[in-house]
C-alpha cells in the first residue's frame, strides 16, 4: 500500500523532508492517509479520491493543494496557514466553499472548474446561487464554473490574473435589475486585476450585460487575452474603452456563418489611441483589403504601437507564402510609423 511504504521510508530515514506527494489511480479510488502528509508535506495532490484526507484540513505545512474528481466533507476545522495554491476540479462538496477559504489566510491562487456537486440540501442551495470569495491576499483568480449563478467577491487588492471562463446564469432571459447588480458588483471586484484572460462565453455575456449597465473601468489592467466570436466584434472599440491603460492585447477571433458583412470598426477607445504596444491577433484571415478589420483597425489607429503580431488560425504556405501576406498589409495605413509586423505562420487548421 503506498501509504505504508512512505511511513516505513520517513521512520527508515527520519531526517527527509517530503515536499510533494502526488498520486496517479487513473480511475482507482484512493481512500486512507496518515499523519505524514501534516508533517511533512508541503505539495498535494489527489485524483480520483472518495474524500479528502481529514488531516490535510489542519496541515501546518501545505503550500499547493490540488483535488480532481474528488470530496470534501466538512473536517469542523479548518486551518491550513500555509496554504497558497488551491486548485478544485469536480468537486462533491460537504463542506461551505467559504469556510474551506476562511481557513487559508495566505490564499494567493484558487482555481475552480468544472461542475460543483454538492450533496447536502442547504449547501446545494448555496453553491447553485452564490460563491462568495473575500481574500485580500488573493493574486490569481480562475472561473470555469457555468453552475454558479451569482458570484460575490470582496477586498481583492492583490489580484494580478483573473481568468473567466463563466457565462453568467443571472443573465439568462432577465433583465432584473438587482441581479445585474450582482454582475456589475462583481466585475467591481476584479477591476484591479493586472492581467485579464477571457473566453468567448464569457466575452458574449459581458456583451449582453453592456446593454443592461456599465462595463467598470479597469484602469489597472495592462493585458488583455480575449476570445471574439466575428459577430461581436461591433463591440470590441466599447469592451477596450473600459481598459484606458492596455498595453498588449492578444484577440482570437472565431468566424462563424453569422458575421455581419457591414463590419465597420469606427469609435477609438483611449487605450487604442495612446498606451497600446503590441497586438496579436490570431483570426482566419482573408487577405482582400477590406476584410482585414481588426488589422485595419488597430494599424490605423493605435499610435504608439510597436508590435502587430498576426498569427493565422487558418493558413496554408503551400498556397500562400509570406511575401503576399506582407504585401497586403503593408498596403494598410499605419498610424505608428514604428510598428514592426510579424507573421507567425502555423500551418493549416
Amino acid at each position: 500500500m503506498l501509504f505504508t511504504f512512505l511511513d516505513k521510508l520517513l521512520n527508515f530515514s527520519p531526517e527527509l523532508s517530503l515536499l510533494k506527494v502526488k498520486v496517479k489511480c487513473r480511475d482507482m479510488m484512493i481512500d486512507g492517509s496518515t499523519d505524514y502528509i501534516d508533517d511533512y508535506t508541503n505539495s498535494v495532490t489527489l485524483p480520483c479520491v472518495e474524500f479528502m484526507p481529514m488531516n490535510i484540513y489542519t496541515s501546518k505545512t501545505l503550500v499547493c493543494l490540488k483535488l480532481t474528481s474528488s470530496g470534501l466533507r466538512d473536517p469542523g476545522v479548518v486551518f491550513m496557514p500555509c496554504l497558497k495554491f488551491m486548485h478544485l476540479e469536480q468537486v462533491k462538496w460537504r463542506v461551505h466553499l467559504a469556510k474551506l477559504i476562511s481557513g487559508c489566510p495566505v490564499l494567493e491562487e484558487l482555481t475552480l472548474l468544472r461542475a460543483l456537486l454538492v450533496r447536502t440540501r442547504s449547501l446545494k442551495r448555496f453553491l447553485k446561487c452564490t460563491l462568495k470569495i473575500d481574500a485580500p491576499g488573493l493574486e490569481h483568480l480562475s472561473l470555469g464554473d457555468d453552475q454558479i449563478c451569482s458570484i460575490v467577491v470582496k477586498n481583492l487588492t492583490c489580484l494580478l490574473v483573473v481568468k473567466l471562463d463563466v457565462k453568467f446564469r443571472v443573465l439568462v432571459n432577465t433583465w432584473n435589475v438587482s441581479k445585474i447588480n450582482v454582475i456589475r458588483d462583481f466585475l467591481n471586484g476584479i477591476s484591479c486585476a493586472r492581467h485579464m484572460i477571457v473566453s468567448a462565453k464569457t466575452v458574449q455575456a459581458l456583451a449582453r450585460y453592456s446593454q443592461l449597465g456599465m462595463i467598470p473601468k479597469f484602469n489597472n489592467l495592462s493585458r488583455l487575452q480575449a476570445v471574439f466570436r466575428s459577430k461581436l466584434l461591433q463591440v470590441l472599440p466599447a469592451f477596450l474603452e473600459c481598459c484606458p491603460n492596455l498595453k498588449h492585447l492578444i484577440l482570437k477571433v472565431v468566424h462563424s456563418e453569422e458575421m455581419e458583412e457591414g463590419l465597420e470598426l469606427t469609435d477609438v477607445p483611449q487605450c487604442v489611441s495612446s498606451t497600446l504596444e503590441c497586438v496579436e491577433i490570431k483570426d482566419k484571415f482573408e487577405w482582400e483589403e477590406g476584410k482585414m478589420k481588426a488589422t485595419s483597425y488597430f494599424l490605423e489607429n493605435s499610435a504608439v504601437l510597436k508590435k502587430l503580431i498576426l498569427s493565422p488560425t487558418a493558413y496554408d504556405p503551400r498556397y500562400v507564402v509570406e511575401s503576399e501576406i506582407y504585401d497586403k498589409v503593408n498596403k494598410l495605413t499605419k498610424r505608428s510609423t514604428r510598428c514592426e509586423v510579424i507573421i507567425r505562420a502555423h500551418g493549416g487548421g
